[in-house]
């Protein structure tokens, strides 16, 4: 709670009054971002109304339907958008078929922000996927830039990144003893994809081995790169050109984004959105908890307590559709 906190105090992440809209993947990361933003709900000063989107990408290998009956326990507005991204991917053929779900999903989520008149879509995540993200633009594409704790994106969407300075292994640690309930990823095309990430990751943690303060150092020198005003002092003298307007995700890197954008724009008009559960912002005026109380002790007691070939994305549409 100390470094969430602190994040959103330096970046000014959530105001009074905002309607915010968490990305919900049913990861450890996003679940407990959720209880955290509901503990900050009943006790912060600040007032705002929180709502959760999950992207079902329709596939075998991924269902996070699990997480319909958990959010309606939570009495959390909660939407739930359908969208067959590997029958997407057999008709476009993206050279990276996780980049393009990545992308795909993203851009749900915005789309739905804007449709349901939220001001800041919240992601989860956390200070490694950011020192990790630094670390892949300096290495392989010559560039000062890492994820941000708060941005606009190209849709005019605020995005804002609350666990900015919290460690991966402090979600999990909650994740845990919280018992939530994490819903696992196995799709053959993360296998298969070529995970720089995972090997940036190893990296770091090697360094971390021999320097375990390496971390909060790497969150001291990376606050400017989150700075707008720096970053486009940065841009500035990249002899490169401008960086694209979008938030940089390495695991993007070398798509087309007109292409991808505009395959966005298109599946978004038609995507099913279900609103499992629409619920009433929960109301201010309601008595605060004890201050002893933890998100982690209201989660555990809450009432629901590279390159991927054509034939990979042909075999996900086979097992979909079988």
């Amino acid at each position: 709670l100390k470094s969430v906190g602190e994040a959103i105090q330096d970046w000014d992440l959530i105001s009074d009054g905002d309607r915010i809209l968490l990305g919900l993947s049913g990861g450890k990361d996003s679940l407990s971002l959720l209880h955290v933003l509901l503990h900050l709900q009943r006790v912060a000063p600040v007032k705002f109304h929180l709502a959760c989107a999950t992207v079902d990408p329709e596939t075998p290998s991924f269902d996070p339907s699990p997480l319909i009956p958990y959010v309606e326990g939570l009495g959390v507005e909660y939407h739930y958008l359908r969208e067959p991204i590997v029958d997407y991917a057999a008709e476009l053929k993206p050279s990276s078929l996780c980049s393009y779900c990545a992308r795909m999903k993203r851009g749900a989520l915005y789309t739905c922000a804007i449709e349901k008149g939220f001001d800041k879509l919240c992601l989860a995540h956390h200070l490694d996927d950011i020192a990790e993200s630094f670390v892949m633009n300096a290495f392989h594409n010559g560039n000062l830039r890492t994820m941000r704790a708060k941005y606009v994106a190209d849709k005019g969407v605020t995005v804002v990144r609350p666990l900015a300075y919290v460690r991966e292994a402090m979600t999990a640690e909650f994740a845990k003893e919280a018992n939530l309930p994490v819903v696992n990823e196995n799709c053959p095309a993360c296998f298969e994809e070529p995970k720089e990430r995972a090997r940036t990751k190893k990296l770091l943690a090697k360094e971390e081995a021999k320097n375990p303060n390496v971390f909060n150092s790497l969150r001291n020198s990376l606050r400017p790169l989150m700075d707008d005003a720096v970053t486009d002092t940065i841009k500035a003298f990249n002899p490169r050109g401008a960086a694209p307007a979008a938030e940089p995700d390495p695991a993007l890197a070398g798509f087309d984004d007109d292409q991808l954008n505009a395959e966005i724009a298109r599946r978004a008009s038609g995507r099913k959105n279900l609103d499992a559960n629409k619920q009433p912002a929960a109301d201010p005026t309601k008595t605060l908890p004890a201050a002893s109380s933890s998100p982690a002790r209201d989660a555990a007691s809450s009432p629901a307590a590279g390159k991927t070939s054509k034939g990979l994305v042909g075999r996900l549409v086979r097992r979909r559709r079988g």
